[in-house]
């Protein structure tokens, strides 16, 4: 053949790279004539590659002669059917633009299949080639726009274009990514997910992920974590879908919202996924240590960065805890529920451990109405025994206030209509015989209270004489019957106002309500009045020298605990004084601990304590909010120790008789259950205990450990629990399986992009 096949390839030189800068390998063809695309939009000829050899299989169909094609020149562009590849390195190729009308986007891609063969055997492409899934996965898909707009920025300093920088860098990265992906799926696949995973760890380690920055307690806020995990996926998805697409803003997000479903599926799973892991890790883990103090710090360090507490704060907590006064309170109480399952499966392990934690538990539960007790009456200012403080306070104002009772005693006794009604009353007439046999007990002169005064309606009578008048008829002489009358004194009066409170008392405990506010309406009138009357008697009373006053305001606080309508009962210890107030607080102050001391509460005594209605009572009484946050503290700490006894002992006042050791064993338990007809209880007792020794065994708890767990977390001297706060700082530098988890769900998220990167 006389002409020269190849000749057409030869007049268009190939596109080379620039020679100026560092990004040389990415630059854009070197210009020819005045359209720098001119050479690549220009169709080659399609030639026919030999029939044998390594060009065989690029081959198209021919007839059958004895002409051998000669082989064509190294580095240049053949063109396929379907795809386009470089003559002495095949494997280098590409898929040609199905439809490109202006030509660009076909020279863009053959300037980035030749420069691809033009850097064929380097090195440093290969190794950027074989690293660029890594890069892919770490940046959500975008390591390629970033070398792009690096590349494209620097061109533009350098007078060139920045689009066609931009773009010419993309194909290349392009089509090195899907070689990669072809020729090493696996390879190329676990790469991608490796540098998902690193981009997740490092989210973690900064903080900038939503479910690692949860804290984990496993399946308690399972439903948070879960919905925190998908946004995170379907965030971590859209990310690699806008940035892995190409195309232009419109099919970035399409490709962003069709990986936003799958993303979201894959953030939820990882959670619980990562969940098990950690559970399993955690209960191997301790298995391959033989020492028993050494396992024991595994477990409690795994537990308590679980809960995400620091052994230093679970000893600030005991000491603050000391400094109140509360010595009970122990590292356990303060822990999280986490390392109350590890103390619980301690108790559950046969041993000493098991029972020194129980009876720990059981004396210091015995105690817990004590305490309540002392938490309540220190709060309302009633120091040890709310009864003996009334009474004390009682005793106290009377001595205080006699000298003004005294004082008005010495004036005249009060007159008038009003005190004659008064005199008239069923109430009142009752009163007086019980006044006189009170002058009678106390040996006081009748005259301190009752005197005689000139009737204001005196009586007259015919008293006969023994004499006759003229007319022989018998004569009389007229007498005044009451020229005088007794009424009470000052003094008097006010001790029937005292029997009619003593009345009012008496008949609201016998529930006769309607005559007791009957007495009490005359009491009320009497007690007025009297304050009008006589001086100095209202200033007495505003010192509740006198028993009424004191019990109506003990009686106000007891009102203020269990009235039905609390807004009525703060109405009327809002209206108190100051003076008032301190008896009112000894009421609540004896109604609550009775309450404490109930047998139907049950064995927490905090309870009462947990309605918001109680809450709101307590802070209408406790009003100086420093005692206030005091008892909030105290109270708070009280229910920490119920919770851990219940989370540690199940609840049960019972469990001291489920350790082994006690009156039978638990086979033994099991077979009185069984032959006492009570075949599911008996299985509940095997069920459980096979239960317990498996998860013992899974997690190499012995007697040892758990005694190594149990003078821990029992122990209530903040430097022994410090102690284990080295070894929990180098296990809180591991990672941990909840920060894993956005690690995987950014691998996930990343692993749909896994696969041919070649879309055209």
């Amino acid at each position: 053949m006389a002409e020269d096949q190849w000749a057409a390839f030869r007049t268009s030189p190939p596109a080379t790279a620039s020679t100026q800068g560092p990004w040389t390998k990415y630059a854009a063809p070197a210009a020819a004539g005045s359209d720098p695309w001119a050479a690549l939009r220009t169709a080659p000829p399609q030639v026919t590659p030999p029939a044998a050899g390594p060009w065989a299989k690029y081959a198209a169909s021919a007839p059958a002669s004895d002409y051998v094609q000669p082989a064509p020149p190294p580095g240049e562009i053949i063109h396929g059917k379907d795809r386009s590849y470089i003559s002495d390195h095949p494997e280098i190729n590409t898929t040609r633009p199905a439809d490109d009308p202006t030509g660009r986007d076909t020279a863009i891609t053959m300037g980035a299949l030749k420069q691809r063969g033009d850097n064929a055997d380097s090195i440093v492409d290969n190794i950027l080639r074989k690293e660029a899934p890594l890069g892919h996965g770490y940046t959500f898909g975008g390591a390629d726009e970033l070398t792009s707009l690096i590349v494209g920025g620097a061109n533009k300093l350098m007078g060139g274009n920045f689009k066609d920088s931009f773009d010419s860098a993309q194909e290349l990265q392009r089509q090195e990514l899907g070689r990669q992906r072809q020729e090493h799926p696996i390879v190329s696949a676990a790469t991608e997910i490796a540098g998902g995973l690193g981009s997740g760890i490092s989210l973690a380690k900064n903080g900038v992920t939503i479910v690692g920055n949860m804290a984990y307690d496993g399946v308690r806020n399972i439903l948070p974590r879960l919905a925190a995990g998908a946004v995170e996926g379907g965030t971590y998805a859209g990310l690699a879908g806008l940035f892995g697409a190409d195309g232009g803003i419109s099919e970035r997000v399409d490709q962003a919202g069709r990986n936003l479903p799958l993303g979201m599926l894959v953030g939820s799973a990882a959670v619980p996924l990562t969940d098990i892991a950690s559970a399993i890790a955690g209960r191997v883990a301790p298995l391959f240590t033989r020492d028993p103090e050494e396992r024991g710090n595994t477990l409690m360090m795994r537990s308590m960065l679980q809960d995400e507490q620091t052994p230093e704060q679970i000893a600030s907590a005991v000491e603050a805890a000391q400094a109140a006064g509360q010595n009970e309170y122990r590292a356990v109480d303060a822990a999280g529920r986490n390392s109350q399952r590890l103390a619980a499966m301690a108790a559950k392990t046969p041993g000493a451990a098991r029972n020194a934690i129980v009876e720990d538990l059981a004396g210091r539960q015995e105690g817990q109405a004590g305490r309540m007790r002392t938490i309540v009456t220190d709060a309302l200012g009633q120091g040890d025994n709310a009864f003996q403080t009334e009474q004390s306070i009682i005793a106290r104002r009377q001595a205080a206030a006699q000298p003004r009772y005294d004082a008005a005693y010495a004036n005249p006794p009060p007159q008038g209509q009003f005190y004659t009604d008064m005199l008239g009353r069923q109430s009142v007439r009752e009163a007086l015989p019980v006044l006189e046999r009170t002058a009678a007990e106390r040996q006081m002169p009748i005259t301190d209270l009752f005197t005689e005064v000139p009737s204001p309606t005196p009586q007259t009578r015919e008293v006969p004489t023994g004499l006759v008048d003229a007319a022989g008829n018998p004569m009389t002489r007229t007498e005044t019957v009451n020229s005088n009358v007794r009424i009470p004194t000052a003094r008097g009066w006010d001790f029937i106002k005292r029997e009619l409170d003593a009345r009012v008392n008496h008949l609201y405990a016998s529930g006769d309500t309607t005559a007791a506010e009957a007495v009490k309406e005359t009491r009320n009138a009497l007690r007025e009045q009297l304050a009008t009357d006589v001086p100095g008697y209202r200033e007495a009373l505003a010192n509740y020298s006198d028993n009424s006053a004191a019990l109506e305001a003990v009686q106000t606080g007891r009102d203020l605990i269990t009235a039905g309508n609390a807004d009525e009962a703060r109405a009327a210890y809002g209206a108190l004084n100051e003076g008032q107030r301190d008896l009112a607080k000894t009421g609540a102050a004896r109604e609550i601990t009775q309450k404490i001391d109930k047998a139907d509460l049950g064995r927490d005594r905090t309870r009462i304590f947990n309605t918001p209605d109680m809450q709101g009572r307590m802070d209408t009484l406790v009003e100086d909010p420093v005692v206030r946050a005091l008892f909030g503290d105290r109270l708070g700490r009280e229910q920490d120790m119920a919770r851990a006894g219940r989370a540690i002992t199940g609840g049960s006042s019972t469990y001291e008789n489920m350790a082994d050791g006690a009156a039978v064993s638990d086979a033994g338990s099991a077979i009185i259950a069984l032959m006492t007809g009570h075949p599911i209880r008996a299985a509940g007792m095997l069920g459980g205990r096979l239960l317990n020794a498996a998860a013992r065994t899974a997690t190499g708890m012995n007697d040892e450990v758990a005694g190594r767990i149990s003078d821990y977390l029992m122990s209530a001297d903040p430097q022994q629990i410090r102690s284990i706060a080295d070894l929990f700082t180098r296990a809180q530098t591991q990672a941990r399986a909840p920060r894993i988890a956005p690690a995987v769900i950014s691998a996930g998220a990343n692993a749909p992009r896994s696969g041919s990167g070649d879309k055209r």
